[in-house]
């Protein structure tokens, strides 16, 4: 009866679900997508990549190869100032003449030579110290040291006897010593010179004169090798008295820049 009373029925077109579909809610739901998908695309093409990496390497290598060689000129160049106001500056030695003593004293009568048969010889050993002041040795060879006296009316003093010393080596800033035995003939001076040494009376005075030639290698020799020369003048005085001739004090000695 129930199912007579309420007979099923068909449903209609009216009571289907009815759906709106509205295009701008579409269109905003569909912009965020379509935005992340252009930020992602970005970030992919903003990705290192392997050539990028390496490109950056190079420069880095590049500045470090610059300022290192920058550096190692910077050295160069200080090294070389350094070599060239130390090692390689040449300096003149120095001579200096310690000490002067009489080794020998004679005098003798020679008839064979009638026109001055008086001789009377003087030896003098003088200690002579080189110094060097560069860094690399020098080696010298024979100096020779000369004796004056002035003579009366003279216009330069007369030389009165020579002597050489034995060449050697000086080490670098060091000193070498080395001993210059020098022959004087008196009997060459003035007369009043010779009545001085015979009869004692009084000092005679001689101006000596030494001169140097020495040589360094620098650096071994591979920088080359230079000359040098330096001389000196000193004072002698000789103490004469009827018993001996003996030097008077020590001498005095001055550069000779005018070698």
């Amino acid at each position: 009866m129930a199912d007579a009373a309420n007979p099923l029925t068909k449903p209609t077109k009216a009571s289907a679900p009815f759906v709106v579909f509205d295009a701008a809610s579409a269109n905003k739901a569909a912009k965020p997508k379509a935005g992340g998908c252009k930020a992602h695309d970005g970030d992919a093409d903003d990705a290192p990549t392997p050539s990028s990496h390496g490109r950056r390497r190079r420069r880095r290598w590049l500045r470090w190869a610059c300022c290192g060689a920058a550096v190692a000129g910077a050295l160069t160049a200080a090294a070389v100032l350094a070599l060239s106001l130390t090692v390689l500056r040449v300096r003149d030695p120095m001579l200096s003449m310690e000490s002067v003593a009489v080794r020998r004293f004679s005098v003798r009568l020679e008839a064979a030579h009638p026109a001055r048969p008086l001789r009377i010889n003087l030896t003098l050993s003088g200690d002579i110290v080189i110094r060097n002041p560069n860094y690399e040795s020098m080696r010298f060879g024979a100096s020779a040291t000369e004796i004056f006296v002035d003579v009366d009316g003279a216009a330069e003093p007369t030389p009165v006897g020579v002597g050489r010393a034995p060449p050697g080596e000086v080490p670098a800033r060091g000193a070498s010593r080395v001993a210059a035995d020098v022959d004087v003939l008196v009997d060459r001076v003035s007369p009043a010179v010779v009545a001085q040494v015979l009869f004692g009376d009084g000092e005679v005075r001689f101006d000596t004169r030494t001169t140097v030639d020495g040589r360094l290698s620098l650096l071994g020799g591979l920088y080359g090798r230079r000359t040098v020369r330096v001389a000196m003048r000193c004072r002698v005085a000789l103490r004469v008295s009827a018993a001996a001739v003996a030097v008077a004090g020590s001498p005095a000695c001055v550069a000779d820049f005018g070698r």
